[in-house]
């Protein structure tokens, strides 16, 4: 249940983070003209992956490691056939930089996830604990 818990803290963290980065960030880049290299354009994609993946991971208990890599691996491909799919829709565009978003995005979640697991040493605790039962 720690990492349950933990996963509900960091949903909750980038979702208010990639909030904030989409609105008031946004638009204060935008309106006084502010050069950020992409990174408005790029952040909710980036914070939509980790939020999503964080969301899904604390959802569903997962027994294994490479379990939540495969939520991470598929909200990255999820949101890229999003993507492709709104070439096809009347609403929202597609824009090459948003699918960089979405790789940065889940080249970050893993990061943070590798770090947690190293860190809090959850996934020795999780087989022990799994085994046991």
């Amino acid at each position: 249940m720690k990492k349950r818990r933990l996963y509900y803290k960091l949903f909750f963290i980038f979702l208010i983070s990639t909030f904030v980065m989409s609105t008031i960030y946004r638009s204060y880049i935008y309106g006084n003209n502010i050069n950020d290299y992409g990174l408005a354009d790029i952040f909710p994609n980036i914070g939509a992956v980790i939020t999503a993946s964080f969301l899904f991971m604390a959802k569903a208990q997962y027994e294994e490691y490479k379990d939540e890599l495969i939520v991470i691996l598929g909200s990255v491909l999820g949101f890229i056939a999003y993507e492709f799919i709104q070439i096809k829709l009347p609403i929202g565009t597609f824009d090459w930089k948003d699918i960089i978003g979405t790789i940065i995005g889940g080249i970050i979640t893993f990061l943070i996830h590798k770090f947690l697991m190293i860190k809090f040493d959850l996934k020795d605790k999780i087989s022990k604990t799994n085994h046991d039962i």
